[in-house]
């Protein structure tokens, strides 16, 4: 068996490769970064309190947003996130600078890990789950290489120790 150290390490790891900035914290420096982060949009769903902060989205998008991810695949530094509600969806893809929250023990080796969980949340209504592999990247055809055009500029992960 795979220690959640190991996981964790080659997560930051794959994670880093694709520009996504990870930082490991404590449940009270997650307090923090709410508190001095200056977010637009926040929905969060903690053992300790739920926070939530609704923004209007528009064309332009939102500066910054701090959401949960459901899992952090290790394999391809994944981030999983159940998006079936709208203004979640539109966080993960419109913000400028996307802040994600995961659990150390929600750390899998890979994809195949979350098969049940997929086949549960894709069997509701509005089903739609994010996949996110670092900062929005768009190359046109003379391979000229762009940042945020499809998504976010910016992705930072924080990964929460257990509690």
């Amino acid at each position: 068996m795979i220690s959640i150290d190991t996981e964790l390490n080659k997560f930051i790891e794959k994670s880093e490769a694709v520009q996504t900035k990870c930082t490991v914290l404590k449940k009270d420096d997650l307090k923090t970064i709410l508190k001095d982060g200056n977010f637009d949009y926040i929905k969060l769903n903690t053992p300790f309190k739920t926070y939530s902060k609704d923004c209007e989205f528009t064309e332009s998008g939102v500066s910054k947003s701090i959401v949960n991810a459901d899992f952090a695949i290790a394999e391809t530094g994944t981030l999983v996130i159940n998006s079936e509600n709208e203004q979640l969806r539109l966080a993960t893809m419109v913000s400028e600078s996307l802040s994600v929250v995961v659990y150390k023990s929600n750390i899998v080796s890979k994809l195949e890990n979350i098969i049940s969980f997929m086949n549960e949340s894709t069997s509701r209504e509005n089903a739609y789950i994010a996949f996110i592999t670092g900062p929005s990247r768009t190359a046109d055809i003379e391979r000229v290489l762009t940042i945020g055009v499809h998504g976010p500029v910016e992705l930072i992960c924080y990964i929460i120790e257990d509690l």
